[in-house]
C-alpha cells in the first residue's frame, strides 16, 4: 500500500507532480488559513479554494482502488428574527463535498457527492400580535394622513383624529419588540470515498466543496458558511485477492 497526500488552502496548488511507486513519494501543499468565530458570531478566515486536486500513478495488474478522503473544518451561521411585522422567518445552508477521479464521480463508492454539514433553522411566533406594547408605538414624524407615514415600513398609520395639518404623529409596530436566534457552529469532517482505477495509469483526483441550502426565506434572516483548513489525502490499495464486491451502507 502506497498513501500519497496533498494539503489545501490558499495557496498555490502544486501541479504536475511524480510519484515513484518503489518509493511512496510524499508531497504536499498546506497553508495555515482557518475558520474562527468572532464577534455576533460571524466568521474570519478560512478559504476560497474549492478545487483540490492531486496526481497519482497506480501500479500495474489487477484489483487496484483508490482511497480518497478529504477531510474540512466547515463552519455554518444563521441568524433568523422576527419582529411584530415579520411572524416567522427560516434559514439554510450546509458544506457538501464532491469527488472526481479523471474528470468524473462514475464508479466512486457509495457516492461521488456527501454532505458534511447542513442546518435549517426555523423561528415563529403569535406572541407580538397579542401585546399592545408591541404593535403601538408613537415616533417623532409628524403626519397628516397615514400616506405620511409610509415611508416609516410597513404598519405605521397616522393617529391624527381631527384630520387638521400637522396634527398628529405615525404610529406603528414598536422596533423593541423582536426574538433573534443567532446560531454559529464549526466542524470537522472526513469521508471515504472508494474507487476502482484501471492500471498503470496517471489519475487526476478532484475534491470540490460547494455551499448548499435554500439560504434565508425573507429579510429576517441571514446566513454564512466558512472552510478550512482542509486536507486531501489519496491511498492507493492493492487487492491481490478479492473475494467479494465493495460493500455499501
Amino acid at each position: 500500500m502506497k498513501t500519497f497526500t496533498a494539503v489545501f488552502g490558499v495557496a498555490v496548488l502544486a501541479s504536475g507532480l511524480a510519484f515513484a511507486q518503489s518509493s511512496g513519494n510524499f508531497s504536499a501543499t498546506a497553508t495555515a488559513a482557518a475558520c474562527a468565530i468572532g464577534a455576533g458570531g460571524t466568521f474570519s478566515g478560512g478559504t476560497g479554494v474549492k478545487i483540490f486536486s492531486a496526481n497519482i500513478s497506480t501500479s500495474s495488474g489487477s484489483g487496484v482502488t483508490l482511497d480518497i478522503r478529504p477531510s474540512l473544518v466547515t463552519g455554518l451561521f444563521t441568524d433568523t428574527k422576527i419582529s411584530t411585522t415579520i411572524p416567522s422567518t427560516s434559514a439554510d445552508v450546509g458544506i457538501q463535498v464532491c469527488v472526481t477521479v479523471d474528470g468524473t464521480g462514475a464508479g466512486i463508492l457509495p457516492a461521488s457527492c456527501v454532505i458534511y454539514d447542513e442546518r435549517f433553522q426555523q423561528i415563529s411566533s403569535q406572541l407580538f400580535s397579542q401585546l399592545t406594547a408591541c404593535t403601538q408605538a408613537t415616533t417623532t414624524t409628524v403626519c397628516t394622513v397615514d400616506a405620511d407615514c409610509a415611508g416609516l415600513g410597513a404598519g405605521f398609520t397616522c393617529n391624527n383624529p381631527t384630520g387638521l395639518p400637522a396634527a398628529g404623529f405615525c404610529v406603528g409596530p414598536n422596533p423593541l419588540c423582536n426574538f433573534d436566534l443567532i446560531l454559529s457552529t464549526l466542524s470537522a469532517h472526513s469521508f471515504d470515498f472508494v474507487v476502482p482505477v484501471s492500471n498503470k495509469k496517471p489519475h487526476v483526483v478532484e475534491a470540490t466543496w460547494s455551499v448548499i441550502g435554500a439560504g434565508p426565506n425573507n429579510s429576517g434572516s441571514t446566513v454564512a458558511s466558512c472552510v478550512g483548513p482542509g486536507i486531501l489525502t489519496v491511498t492507493q490499495e492493492k487487492v491481490f485477492n478479492n473475494s467479494g464486491a465493495l460493500l455499501t451502507f
